[in-house]
Formats: C-alpha cells, structure tokens, sequence
C-alpha cells in the first residue's frame, strides 16, 4: 500500500520538491498550475480534502487526500480523448508537508517499479470506487450516506488497521460530514442520533466509532432492509 511508501527516499530532490502548508491553505490549484511545468503531488504529513465548486460558486468536498495519498494525477494523461478537466483545488485539514514530483520521472520510476506502479493503480481504483458509490448513493437517505462517507474516512485514513473504538480526527465534524455527504447539517445530527442510539456511534465531539467491523455490518444491512434504514420512509 502507498501510506507504506517513504516519497522522500525514493524522488530525489532534483526531480522533487517539498512544499509545507498550514490548515485552511490552498496547497493545490489546477486552474493555476495548468500552464506550468506537469507535477504530482503526495502528502508526506498531514491530511487535506480535494474540493469542487458549484454553480453558486461554493467549494464542496469531493475526496479526502490522507497522508501519503496521491492528487494531481491529470497530469499523467496521454490521451486526448479525456474530457475536459473541471476546476478544483487541494485544502490542507491539518498542518503538514506535500511533495510536488515531476512528471517525466515519476514515469520513469513507474516503469522501472512495476510494483510501486501497480500500487498507484490501486490508490486510483480505490478512489475511482468511493467515489462511484458516493455518487451512487447521492439521493439516498442521510442514514446510509453518513455511514458510508464514516466507513470511507476510516479506511483512507487506515484507522480500522487498529483494534477496538475508533476516534476521528477533530477535523470530522457535523459541517465537515454534511459537505461531504451533500446533506443539510440538520439531516446529518439526525443520522448521527440513530447511530449512537444502536450503540454504533460513542461520542459526537470527537466523533468516535465503536468498531469498524459494525460499521461495514450496518451498511450491509441497508442492501437488506434490516437494518437503520427501515426506520426510514
């Protein structure tokens, strides 16, 4: 898995970068680096989110970015029969440091590393697979959505690797959830209630989990009908 891989030692400072950012800043702009030399960026530390924006000119989340996770990846593009890219921009959640590599080499490095390559693959298929769900559950209840984007957060972010209660980063609040799921905060304190009166949700502030294994089982039962959801028109 990438979040193993150490960037630092394997680019070399002639071909790489090392940017550090403070939460709240832009670390990534693909409408300001569009015109200059191609790179792709890794978060070395920290955690940022990948935002779009709307008709109304707000940005809304579109991806978490965890620590050693990959943005920018339009830039390996060969093709020109990809559709025209969509603004967006990277946000640092927390302080942390990213690395900017240039594009040639990190092609290079893909094709002399087979493995490291097919583990970019996998980062992609893994997002590519989030993000399919996420947009096919849009119309969905806040019930089913929030317990996917919780179920989202906890694997990119590698916290089911660790045994009993998972607590959230602080940057995971209601708001941040509500954006991130396209619901009202309203709908998104109320999907909470229901998870923490089946025991599933232990605390709101931080918002901590009781267990990861739960989690996947009460989105398994939104397929059956059995589970929260039946509480639901």
């Amino acid at each position: 898995m990438l979040h193993n891989i150490d960037f630092s030692a394997i680019f070399s400072s002639d071909y790489s970068s090392k940017v550090s950012f403070k939460k709240g800043e832009i670390i990534h702009s693909f409408r300001e680096y569009e015109n200059k030399p191609p790179q792709i960026g890794a978060i070395l530390e920290g955690t940022a989110v990948l935002e779009g924006p709307t008709n109304e000119g707000r940005w809304m989340i579109n991806a978490l970015i965890s620590q050693h996770s990959l943005f920018g990846m339009e830039s390996l593009l060969e093709t020109k029969r990809a559709p025209e890219l969509t603004e967006y921009r990277v946000r640092a959640l927390e302080n942390g440091t990213a690395l900017f590599i240039d594009r040639e080499f990190l092609l290079n490095y893909l094709y002399a590393n087979p493995h490291f390559f097919h583990l970019l693959l996998d980062e992609v298929i893994v997002r590519y697979l989030f993000t399919a769900k996420n947009y096919k559950n849009i119309n969905q209840a806040p019930i089913i959505k929030v317990t996917r984007i919780l179920v989202e957060i906890i694997e990119l972010l590698h916290l089911h690797e660790t045994e009993g209660p998972i607590e959230l980063p602080v940057y995971v609040t209601q708001t941040f959830l509500a954006d991130y799921c396209r619901s009202s905060r309203a709908r998104i304190t109320e999907a909470l209630e229901e998870l923490r009166e089946s025991g599933l949700l232990l605390s709101k502030k931080p918002i901590t989990i009781s267990s990861h294994e739960k989690l996947l089982d009460q989105v398994d039962s939104f397929q059956t009908g059995n589970g929260l959801l039946t509480k639901y028109p």
